[in-house]
């Protein structure tokens, strides 16, 4: 059995294996709406980790279009270069742990 919270509407918000502050409503592993619940909230995730490979996509594209001199950093408006260089600075201090590639480096195969 798990235990279920609701919003406001009557759907379920919060899934616990024991009760826990508002999820006090027992309901079976197979019930209709916990599935749906747990399908919607790995869909969620799925999208979230779909969204960041994305991001880094889009970063070595940029990258890539520079080193070809097709754009020039600069043509990019100041927030984006801000943003580049900020990822960029952080992916090198924490040496980026994204799903995509092998072997710890940071380079996206084709």
């Amino acid at each position: 059995m798990l235990y279920v919270g609701r919003d406001s509407a009557g759907q379920i918000c919060e899934l616990h294996p024991m009760a826990v502050g508002a999820a006090q409503e027992e309901v079976s592993a197979d019930n209709p709406e916990v599935l749906q619940f747990i399908h919607e909230r790995w869909r969620e995730s799925q999208l979230t980790e779909l969204d960041r490979d994305f991001v880094r996509v889009i970063e070595d594209t940029i990258e890539l279009l520079i080193q070809k001199d097709v754009i020039l950093f600069t043509d990019l408006p100041p927030k984006v270069q801000e943003k580049l260089l900020r990822r960029k600075e952080v992916r090198e201090l924490t040496n980026y742990s994204g799903t995509i590639g092998s072997g710890g480096d940071d380079v996206i195969p084709l």
